[in-house]
């Protein structure tokens, strides 16, 4: 019995202490409005995220987690449309606000950056109602971590001279949400986190099953020292199976399995973060058409490559649950199936509204984040997609200000 109060104890401080961290966190929501003349591919936004990166510079240690709730700093990057108007959002701490606004100029120099009033507080604060229905879902991915999604080069061709053709992967959301009308909404949320290289290690047996190795298999003390006495003794079975594993590592791969690990490669290079997708459909119940979602799906499926990664809904977040036993019933739709869906969608609209991370991360690195979010390119034109009207200016140095 005290072992489990202690352990009951200990939750709920760990509980505590970091809500109470949470909630020092003093939020700024930044609108990004795109410049006109955006020639440059998605590239450029992928620097963006590598100096954001910056603010990671190890975990954070037990002792900040234990007496002070720390967590790794985070931010949101949002694509909203409401009735048809498109808007860009980053949500950061207001002391990486300066971060965040020099990172976006230094790749869009004549971007507009504002602090903007929350566009969740324009929708009640609690959902379902009687007058709005919603649909959500956070994203996870359908392979390990290891293997990428399709980036912004594969949506690229070369056109000759050294110029190139591109296809924007936002194109198809930038139609979808300027066709919404006034009463629906349709919110995109990344929530991204940096993190260190610990990742690829985890992903290490990906790399060693595309190229044939076996998986390395931990072993006990016991079996260290029969492995040991095995390997001193002529003809031993650990040296044929060295042998064994050498030449099975040196077959010759398909051009197929060539592709899959250089891709696997080029994302364990680059700079990752830990990283979760969360979408929200709400509209009201005479306007709720449940093919927007259908649309939004259909855009990461334009992500899909062959023997590569791609999204899906996860299952315990889906505002359409089953309920319990479905098998049982011809609509598919089990006991409290009813109950599960209003709890779900209840829960998920609070999460969107506080940028709370989501449950099961996936790994992103900065080529996926900037293949998910970019200002689009001139190529976009959608008919509701704002951009600034005039180029700004900056004042001469030394200029009187009385």
């Amino acid at each position: 019995m005290p072992i489990l109060l202690f352990l009951v104890m200990l939750e709920s401080w760990l509980t505590y202490i970091k809500q109470k961290y949470l909630l020092s966190i003093k939020w700024v929501l930044l609108e990004v409005k795109p410049p006109p003349d955006v020639e440059k591919s998605p590239k450029i936004a992928e620097n963006i995220f590598s100096g954001l990166h910056g603010v990671y510079s190890k975990p954070v240690k037990w002792r900040k987690k234990f007496f002070e709730g720390k967590v790794q700093d985070w931010f949101s990057f949002e694509i909203v449309g409401n009735g048809g108007e498109i808007n860009f959002y980053i949500r950061t701490p207001e002391d990486l606000r300066n971060l965040v606004e020099a990172q976006v100029f230094a790749q869009y120099p004549s971007a507009e950056i504002k602090i903007a009033d929350d566009y969740v507080d324009s929708l009640p604060r609690y959902l379902p109602t009687e007058e709005y229905d919603l649909f959500g879902a956070e994203l996870i991915f359908t392979k390990e971590d290891a293997y990428p999604i399709k980036t912004y080069p594969f949506f690229e061709e070369e056109s000759g001279k050294g110029e190139f053709k591109r296809t924007d992967p936002l194109a198809p959301l930038a139609e979808t949400m300027s066709a919404i009308e006034p009463g629906e909404h349709l919110w995109l949320q990344l929530l991204i986190r940096p993190t260190g290289d610990a990742w690829a290690k985890e992903a290490q047996p990906v790399l060693d099953k595309l190229v044939g190795k076996e998986p390395k298999k931990e072993r006990d003390a016991l079996g260290a020292v029969v492995d040991f006495i095995d390997e001193l003794l002529p003809g031993g079975a650990a040296a044929g199976e060295k042998k064994e594993e050498k030449e099975f590592s040196q077959m010759r791969l398909t051009p197929g399995q060539k592709f899959v690990l250089e891709q696997v490669e080029n994302k364990i290079a680059k700079l990752a973060f830990k990283a979760g997708y969360r979408f929200l459909y709400i509209a009201r119940k005479e306007l709720f058409r449940r093919p927007r979602v259908s649309a939004v799906i259909g855009m990461f499926k334009q992500l899909y490559s062959n023997n590569l990664n791609t999204f899906k809904p996860n299952g315990d977040t889906d505002t359409s649950p089953s309920g319990w036993f479905p098998w049982l019933f011809p609509s598919h739709r089990g006991f409290f199936a009813d109950q599960q869906e209003f709890k779900r969608k209840w829960h998920i609209y609070q999460a969107y509204k506080k940028r709370a991370f989501v449950r099961k991360v996936v790994i992103l690195n900065t080529e996926e984040l900037a293949t998910l979010f970019h200002l689009p390119g001139i190529g976009v034109k959608a008919p509701a997609f704002p951009r600034v009207e005039a180029k700004k200016g900056q004042p001469p140095v030394g200029l009187p200000t009385k």
